[in-house]
């Protein structure tokens, strides 16, 4: 088992509200590094980001590029920022997506970055509620990586798109309701 866990999570349309009832379960001993990739107009992440401190025991912070994003019991959060590097000095990294999408953030960017880093970490992706089908390529990378990955199940989400086009392509180790997947994260 290696020592550093990274959880990652994608959500679309209903995610604000999956993402506030995962969040507000997290206890002060929560010790993995999480990372949100919402669709989420820029000018609402502040907000969003006060609103999970609020309701949180971890420190929900907003990504900046090039900061270095490993820390235990944290939450990040991000607009543009969608592509994960592991920086020589700075450890692991945020940065701008080097690929065209219409999405932002691009889950699919974030988790095939995140694909390339397997071998040096713990990785739980999740894949929630949304329309379309951004993160399932990813996550299907990520599979191939031997990360777990979890979409989430359709009676639990408010809009099955994303979730459903992952396991459509076979991208996920396990398909959860919400409550499941909340309990998959507090024990990871």
């Amino acid at each position: 088992m290696k020592n550093k866990k990274l959880i990652l999570i994608g959500a679309s349309t209903g995610g604000p509200g999956h993402l506030e009832k995962i969040l507000s379960s997290l206890d002060k001993h929560f010790s993995s590094t999480v990372i949100i990739a919402q669709h989420l107009d820029s000018i609402f992440l502040q907000s969003m980001v006060k609103h999970f401190n609020d309701i949180t025991q971890t420190d929900v912070i907003q990504a900046q590029e090039n900061i270095p994003i490993h820390h235990p019991s944290t939450v990040f959060a991000y607009k543009n920022l969608t592509d994960l590097h592991f920086h020589p000095s700075k450890g692991l990294i945020l940065r701008k997506c080097t690929q065209p999408s219409h999405y932002q953030p691009s889950i699919n960017s974030l988790f095939h970055s995140t694909a390339k880093l397997h071998a040096h970490y713990d990785i739980l992706a999740c894949l929630l509620t949304g329309i379309g089908d951004d993160g399932a390529e990813g996550m299907l990378a990520l599979k191939n990586s031997g990360a777990r990955c979890i979409c989430e199940s359709e009676a639990s989400c408010i809009v099955y798109g994303m979730p459903k086009v992952a396991s459509e392509i076979s991208a996920c180790t396990a398909v959860l309701s919400l409550d499941e997947i909340i309990q998959e994260i507090k024990n990871f």
